[in-house]
Parts: C-alpha cells; structure tokens; sequence
C-alpha cells in the first residue's frame, strides 16, 4: 500500500498534473473497505509529506492545504465508517451464530433432519409464546406499580440485551453499563428515586425523562436469569414495598424461563420415544436375522443419519450381516484384532469418540475414508456379546447426547430381537432336522419335495429324487456296535452334504437310508452327482475304535416328467431303482427309467 502512494506521489511530481491528487482517493477509500483504520489512515496523513514540495513551489497554499485535507478527512471518515459498519456486521454475526446453536439443541428431533431455516423457526415459534406471556406480566406490573416503562434484561455473551419491554423494543437501547449491569454483577436491588438530578446512568436509553428508578436481579437458586426494571418521569416513586411485589412477579418469570427450558426437551424426548416404539414394533415384527439387520440399520439411521455397519459375532470372527453409507467392506467375515472396534468390544461398553482423525489405532479392518465420529454400540444379551452396531460419520462431534442414548435403547432392543431370532431358529432347526446327522428329517424332506412338485405346474423343468442306503449296515452295527454305527452315519451324511449344491434338499429318510431332492436336476445330471458320491463314500476310511472301516452305498433315482408329476410315484420309482441296484450287487447307481422295462 505504502509502495502504491509513493508511485502515485511520483506520478504527479513526473506529469505536474495536480487534478491527479484524487488518486490518492481512488486508491485509499476502496482500501478502507478491506484493511483496518490502523493502515489506512497512517496512510492518508503521509499524503501531505510526499507533496512538500508542492507547498514550497506553489503560489497558492490554501488551495494546495485543501486538497491534502480533503483527502485526509475523506481518508478518516470512511475508514472509521467502514469499520464501525464491519463491527455492527461481526456482532449480528455472533448473535446468529448462537441463536441457532441455541435453536439446534432444543428443537432438533431426531427422527428429522432439519435445515438451519426449519430450526430456527420452530425454535423462535416456542421463544414466542413465552415472550408473550412475559410481556403481560411486564404491563401487569407497569399497571399496579404506575410505572412509564417496564423491562427485562437477559444476558448474552459478556452483556444484557433487552429481552422484553411494555415500549418499542427500538425505543429501549441497552448501553451495556450503569445501574442494571451494577444490579447483575452484584445481585442486588437498586433503587434510585432521583436519578436525573444525581446524573445516575441507569445503562439503557429511552424516550422520556427518568426520575424514578428500580432494578431487581432475576435469581433462580445463584444463577442470574435476568434484571427486571421499573422506571418512570416522577421523583421518589419506588420504595421497599416496590421492590417485594416486583419481586413476586419475577417469581412467575422464573417458571416461564423453567417451561421454556424444559418444554423443548419434552418435545424432544417424546419425539425420541415415538421414533424407539415404531422402530421396535418393526424389529418385533420379523424373525429373520437378515430382515431384522435391515431394519436395525435403518431405525439408526433415522435417529442419526450416518454410515452404519452391523456385525453379528461367530466364534472368534464378526459377520458384516449388514451396512449402509460409502464403505468398501470386501470380506463378510472379518478379524476384528488390533482395531477400534476390538478395544470396545473386549470392554463391552458403548465408545462414542468425537474427533478420531489422529486417531493411533485402525477404527476397521478395512478402509475407513473420511471418518471424523465414530460410535461402536456392543449388543449383549444376558451377558453374552453377540454383535455390534457402528455408525461412522464424516463431521466432528456429529452424535449428540440425546441421539446416542436412544441409539443404546436401539441397540439393547436389537440385541433382544437377535436373539429371539436365534432362538427360532434353532428351534426350527430341531425340527426340521435329524439331531445325529445334522440333515434335514423325514418330514420336512416330504414338506419341501411337495412343495417342489408343486413348483412344477409354474415352472417346468427336470426334478430328480435319489434315495441311498448303505450297504450291509447291520452287519456293521453287530460287529463293532451302535455308537460305531451312529459315527458313520454321521460321516456319510457329511459327504452327502458336501456333494450337493445349495439348492439340494439332503435328509436322512430313516435308518440307514439317506434322500436327496435336486431340482432343476435331468436323470443324467442326478447320475453324475450319485456316482461321484458313490465312489467319495467307498473310498473314505471310517475310524472306529482304532480301526479303519469302509462302507459303500447303493443308490436309487427317479426323475419327475411332464407326464408323471406325482410325488408318491417318484418316490415309488426311486425305491424300485434302490431296490434293484441292491439286488443286483449292491455299491451301485441305477435310474429308474433304465430298468423299467
């Protein structure tokens, strides 16, 4: 800045034009607009020095004299307006800041994610009732105690601002000092019943002489609410006996102050608890481990909206049943050692961690990108930890303490509803299955063969059935005994497990007799699977007791048609073909179709 005067000094010595004095004024007063008075009125006062030589040389000083002046005075009044302008700007600022701060903690509800316009309108729509109700008491008292004005002053920052009047609002100026700021700072009643006389500065401005003058501190316990004021034009007005009945009513002030403070939090714990009934009557809803995933994630995400990731604990490893948000989880099985979610984990106790930008440990054990919160929920039943529901959030200190004390009732709630789910279904398991192979029992085979030959009649395609039975099976239990017996039935079940697809229907048919149903499966395809099983059963070894035991199996199969879609004929087939691979050797595969000749 200093570099540009002097060019512009120059200028004018260069080209003797002194019209270019306004220069100075071009440069100067747009730079009141950006830099403080502190800069560029130094600035302005160094004008006058680089023209010396002008006042030596000139003829005319007065005229010379004028334009420094001029652009001095231009230079000061503008900078000093700017900036008072600017300071007007920062404190309005301020003042917007805190109301929505304000606004945002009373008036969030959790299960909506407002905007700044839709807080602060349903904040400032609750701040007006009670200034309403504030404002009758403050004429009541104007009436009785025959006062010109009366008004309640709240702190804000380091001041008191004008929080309600009986005037205009824009007719009462705090001025930020005198009797009321005295009464604040001291807690005590001040009463002056000459104030104009003695030059007191009561600390606001109005319309209208002040003789008469009481200001009241609005205590509630040893925490200041307010100063309540009682002024009027005649002398000796107020006594003790004023200041005992503004004292009552600024008993009723205190109690709207305490309803505005705890009305909002009702609203909003009443918000918070209709969100937990509707999302548990959801996860009452549903018995399916993946449903109820769905659901949980969703429920958190409407109380605070975040990426969410819900794991269910097996064994030493997590299952990621569930997540939202822009996460790259790659494994559904993951190892949680040496992580965030490990630490909260062995301490089974809610983490909820503000800032973990610098944060030493890995929070997953995978990539995390942009994470600022984190808040790790351990899902316990009866003491068992079974799971965890974690949100992850890109903002600083994005959970409050509301929203994090539903989330745990969310969470113990899911924990609740996971393991009913676990418990049906491992009742369901019990039945639907045979308890010493593991393989599903004769009635449900039954259950889901008819319901595949009824899946026929919409969709024709091949349905193939094979029955199994192990050979010379007797024989094995009287020679090494039952529970031998019981072992290789379950060692037999195992491979028929494992050489079907996830589509197959395994089932222990009775006795030493095993049954398959493999849809979409022709007489060929069915062939192929029973003699890779076939020869998978005749070549494993069998430990019994220290010794190596082999068996074989023989294996019947039927194939339902178009024309033959019943399922006690496929069954009847099925047999048939077990029976004459039986008769005819045994440790051997046959189709129905190739000996129903």
């Amino acid at each position: 800045m200093l570099s540009l005067v002097f060019l512009i000094a120059g200028g004018i010595q260069f080209s003797g034009y002194r019209w270019l004095h306004t220069i100075y004024l071009m440069l100067l007063i747009p730079s009141a607009v950006f830099f403080p008075p502190g800069i560029v009125i130094p600035l302005g006062f160094t004008v006058p020095f680089l023209e010396i030589r002008h006042f030596i040389e000139t003829d005319n000083i007065s005229e010379e004299l004028s334009l420094n002046l001029a652009v001095i005075l231009s230079v000061v009044v503008v900078s000093l307006f700017v900036n008072a302008l600017n300071k007007k700007k920062d404190i309005l600022e301020s003042q917007l800041v805190s109301l929505r701060k304000n606004a945002a903690e009373v008036a969030h509800a959790p299960e909506v994610d407002l905007g700044d316009d839709a807080v602060m309108s349903q904040y400032l729509s609750s701040m007006s009732m009670a200034d309403e109700e504030i404002k009758e008491i403050l004429l009541t008292i104007k009436y009785s105690m025959l006062a010109d004005s009366v008004n309640l002053f709240t702190p804000y920052n380091d001041d008191l601002k004008l929080r309600s009047s009986t005037e205009d609002s824009q007719n009462i100026i705090p001025s930020g000092k005198g009797l009321i700021m005295l009464c604040f700072k001291e807690k005590r009643t001040i009463i002056s019943s000459n104030v104009s006389e003695k030059g007191y500065e009561v600390g606001y401005l109005k319309r209208g002489e002040i003789a008469s003058f009481i200001a009241l501190p609005v205590i509630d316990g040893s925490f200041m609410l307010g100063v309540l004021t009682c002024d009027t034009s005649r002398f000796s007005a107020f006594g003790d006996a004023d200041a005992n009945t503004l004292k009552l009513f600024s008993k009723q002030i205190i109690r709207i102050f305490h309803r505005e403070r705890v009305y909002p939090q009702i609203q909003r714990s009443h918000a918070g608890l209709r969100v937990l009934h509707e999302e548990s009557s959801k996860l009452a809803s549903s018995l399916k481990i993946e449903v109820l995933a769905q659901r949980i994630i969703g429920s958190g995400y409407r109380i605070a909206p975040s990426s969410i990731i819900f794991l269910l604990k097996k064994g030493d490893i997590f299952e990621v049943v569930q997540h939202t948000g822009n996460l790259q989880v790659e494994k559904r099985a993951i190892a949680l050692s040496g992580t965030l979610l490990d630490m909260a984990g062995k301490n089974m106790e809610p983490l909820y961690l503000s800032d973990v930008r610098n944060y030493s440990l890995p929070l997953m054990p995978f990539r995390t990108k942009d994470v600022s919160s984190v808040l790790i929920l351990p899902l316990m039943y009866e003491k068992e930890f079974i799971g965890m529901l974690v949100f992850l959030s890109e903002k600083i200190g994005a959970f409050n303490p509301h929203q994090i004390e539903l989330l745990e009732v969310l969470g113990t709630q899911a924990s609740i509803s996971i393991a009913n789910a676990r418990l049906h279904a491992k009742i369901e398991r019990m039945a639907t299955t045979d308890g010493l192979t593991g393989l599903y029992n004769h009635r449900h085979f039954h259950e889901r063969l008819s319901g595949e030959i009824r899946r026929l009649d919409r969709f024709p395609e091949p349905l193939s059935l094979m029955l199994m039975d192990i050979d010379y099976f007797k024989k094995v239990n009287d020679t090494y005994g039952h529970p031998a017996g019981d072992k290789i039935l379950h060692g037999v079940a195992g491979i028929l497990k494992a050489a079907l697809r996830s589509i197959d229907v395994p089932a222990r048919y009775g006795g030493e007799e095993f049954a398959a149903i493999l849809p979409g499966t022709d007489s060929k395809g069915a062939k192929n699977i029973a003699e890779r099983l076939r020869k998978t059963v005749m070549d494993h070894p069998f430990s019994v007791d220290g010794k190596t035991v082999k068996v074989t199996v023989s294996i019947g199969i039927s194939t339902a048609s178009i024309s033959s879609k019943n399922k006690e004929e496929l069954i009847e087939r099925a047999d048939q073909a077990l029976y004459h691979a039986k008769k005819n050797g045994r440790n051997r595969s046959v189709i129905w179709d190739e000996i129903k000749g």
